[in-house]
This record gives C-alpha cells, structure tokens and sequence, in this order.
C-alpha cells in the first residue's frame, strides 16, 4: 500500500480544515484543479477531495505509482477521489452513489458504479486504509470516476457529495506559476495593478456593527446609510458550531455619503466606482477565513481569483488565510475579475467546506 497509495491520500488526512488554496498549496496542483467538501456522517467529519485529472495534474508533486494510476484517465474528464477521515477504521459509510455532477444548461449526472474505478482495494464498498503517514494521520480511500460527456471542461461545473458542493472552472492553460506558499495561488499576470490602501486602525466601532442581533442587509443597509442594492450579507454555521458573518458593500459614489466615516471612505477613494466589493468578516464564535474561497459568477460561468492584486487589505491579515478570534474582524476589497462586467448583474460567494448558507450574494 506504500507504494500505490498516491499523495493525496498521505497529505490531506488529518488537514480537513485546511482551505483549497491550501490544499493546492501542499499539492503543488493549480488552483482550478483540486476542491473539496466535508459532510458530517453520523457525527464523523468524512472529507471528500476531487481532482480533475488533465496534463497539468502531473506537473504536481506527483509520485510514479500516481502518474500510473491516472494517466489513462487524461481527456476523459475524469476525477480523483479521496474521501478520508481523521480516525482509523476499516471501513467507513462513504457512498459513491451519493456523488453527481450538475452543468448550467445540462442535466444532473450521478455516474453509475461502472464509471468508477477502484486505486485502492475495497473503494466502491467503503474500504478505508491506514494513512501511508501513520496511524495518527487517519484513514481514507482512493479510486477514479469516469465523467465523460456529462460535462463540458470549458465551463464551470459543480461536483456534490451528499448535499455538499464542489466548484470547478478549469482553466485553458491554467496559471503558469506555481502557489505561493502562505499567500495564495499565484497568476502568470496578476489580475489588476496593485494598489495600496492605508489600513485602518481601530475597528471596534465595526465589530460591534457586526455583532448585532439583527444581522440583515435590510438592517446594516440602514445602519450605514447606503442604498439597500448595495449591501448585503450572509452567514455561515460550520460543522463544529463556528459560524461566520461577512458583510458585502458594493463601492459606488454614494458610499461618499453614508455613515462609514472620513477614514474609511478616505481609505476606499482609489475603488469606489471601480465595482469592487468590500467585505467585512467577523465571527461570534472564531473561525477560519480565506479571500481565496470567494468566486464570482456571471452568466452562468464562474470566476475564481490567483492573483492577490484581486484583494485590497483594509486591515491586516485580510490576504491569506487566517483564523478570526472570537468578537474579532478582518476587512478588505474584492476587486472584481476583468472578465466580469461591472455594469451586469455578479453574484460573490464564499465557498468553504463544511459550512452551511452558501448561497451567494447578488448585485445588479
């Protein structure tokens, strides 16, 4: 087992909270390549990864038995799958059937049992094997599925595993430098010429706002004195209670007006009118946070960011990924992707495994 297991399997067990971006970080696989989902199985966080399999997967940190493995899979819009586990067990309740694939503009596809096939012995039957790592590392699967032309890889498509959803917006050529380690995945280009912004200083006065009992884009439209099509928000409620609240502003000339103060409006100035978001994250509870798991969507085709030009801090820490302490913030600016147009209605949503309400936020 040492030798076919691939590197997936020994890496990703026991880093189930780790983003994507962090995920492709510690692969060495392009952003758009690799995803992940997390579902609670009778009390047991099982993460699922899904990697697209095309000639940029191996460019990664890739061992023989994988090049092996998949390498007849290239062209055949197949995945690799590893649903993995933090304990050890023989055999765990994950359901290959549970698995489909959705497409804007095609039907839903749930690949029968002879699309798949098995790496590691037992997959189809939910055979676990001891992580290659140790025991401390836990316990997964390894096996392949077969999509072929239930989707078009020039277009978004989402992959969902019981309820939970993965997407993927393979690109061309893909990003031609590898991820940076601790900032997100890199571009060949960046997105936009960077800008700097001073950051602010003390946002109490902000984390209150967000803690607020009623926390609607009605009421913080209000709050703020902006025009209610200019702001909204949402929360998320994680597998183990966390819960995170993000606050979207879209930038547009009647922030000069509200009530956010001379700082902050001071600070924006460069993007207002640019149709860049600003976002405020909070969270009651503590919780992780990434700017890397925001996309935008657009007539039906999704943006991903790979450049952190995309991002504007306007407190530290906002770029890269960190953990909000509890009755803590970080604040920065979405800019958006030069293929989105401002002028057209975009949705931004916030993709995280293991989280509830991901339903995005629109704008028009």
């Amino acid at each position: 087992m040492l030798v076919s297991s691939l590197f997936l399997f020994a890496c990703v067990v026991g880093s189930a909270a780790q983003d994507r971006s962090g995920l492709a970080q510690e692969t060495g696989l392009d952003v758009d390549l690799v995803n992940l989902v997390q579902v609670d199985v009778g009390g047991t966080e099982l993460t699922v990864v899904f990697v697209f399999i095309n000639e940029r997967t191996f460019d990664s940190k890739i061992s023989p038995a994988l090049r092996t493995a998949l390498l007849p899979y290239v062209g055949e819009n197949a995945l690799y799958v590893n649903p993995n586990i933090e304990s050890v067990v023989t055999q765990f309740p994950f359901d290959p059937t549970a698995l489909s694939v959705e497409q804007l503009g095609r039907d839903a596809f749930s690949p029968s049992l002879d699309a798949w096939t098995e790496i590691t012995t037992g997959f189809l039957d939910g055979w676990f094997e001891v992580n290659p790592a140790g025991a401390s590392q836990g316990s997964g699967a390894e096996g392949v599925v077969l999509l072929g032309d239930a989707i078009d890889p020039e277009e978004p498509f989402d992959v969902v595993y019981a309820g939970a959803r993965a997407t993927f917006a393979i690109l061309a050529d893909g990003p031609t430098v590898s991820p940076l380690t601790g900032s997100g995945p890199a571009a060949a280009t960046t997105s936009h010429d960077p800008i700097d912004v001073p950051l602010l200083g003390d946002v109490t006065t902000l984390e209150e706002v967000l803690a607020l009992s009623d926390f609607t884009s009605e009421s913080m439209a209000t709050m703020l004195g902006l025009p209610a099509e200019h702001v909204r928000t949402t929360e998320l409620t994680f597998l183990n209670d966390r819960v995170l609240r993000l606050l979207y502003v879209r930038l547009e000339e009647d922030l000069r007006e509200s009530t956010l103060g001379e700082e902050l409006v001071a600070a924006l100035d460069p993007l207002i009118g640019t149709g860049a978001v600003m976002v405020w994250a909070f969270s009651p509870t503590a919780a992780d946070f990434s700017p890397w798991n925001f996309f935008v969507q657009q007539g039906g085709a999704n943006y991903i960011f790979f450049s952190s030009a995309s991002f504007v801090e306007l407190t530290e820490g906002f770029i890269g990924k960190i953990e909000i302490p509890s009755g803590g913030l970080v604040a920065g600016v979405i800019r958006l992707p030069r293929g989105v147009d401002p002028t057209d209605a975009f949705k931004v949503f916030y993709s995280t495994p293991g989280a509830e309400g991901q339903t995005g936020v629109e704008f028009h």
